[in-house]
């Protein structure tokens, strides 16, 4: 699956659609973190010079910094569903379009967790395709 090529705009909807759901909050900090993945393989693509030898390559880099990921996604929806339920009764107390924004949000929560999750596989996929053609 070719999910690298949408990477762009799957964070974008991600970003939207967990914003709009109120209780996604955390998983919309969490797309947007994302993207510093290609920010950190190139700083220890740089940092290795020198220090190791010239046969290391960004795969090295990619894997350990991909478990990073797995790990950042696993707490952002741990600290979602935790939020979801420890303020749940500040959710209910809110009126008006924010009211209807929490009618819609176990709806949306859903759709921005499904969407968090394939943004984070599309983020690692194009950091190794970005790696891949470079060198």
């Amino acid at each position: 699956m070719k999910l690298y090529r949408y990477w762009v705009s799957l964070l974008v909807i991600s970003t939207i659609v967990n914003l709009l759901s109120i209780k996604g909050f955390p998983l919309a900090l969490g797309t947007l973190y994302l993207p510093v993945l290609f920010k950190v393989v190139q700083l220890q693509m740089n940092l290795s010079k020198g220090l190791v030898d010239d046969c290391v390559t960004a795969e090295t880099f990619i894997q350990s910094n991909q478990k990073g990921v797995i790990i950042s996604v696993i707490c952002c929806i741990a600290i979602t569903i935790g939020l979801y339920i420890y303020l749940d009764s500040f959710y209910a107390g809110l009126d008006g379009i924010w009211s209807l924004l929490i009618q819609l949000s176990p709806l949306l929560l859903a759709l921005g967790m499904i969407l968090y999750i394939l943004t984070a596989i599309a983020v690692i996929q194009a950091v190794k395709q970005r790696y891949r053609t470079i060198h």
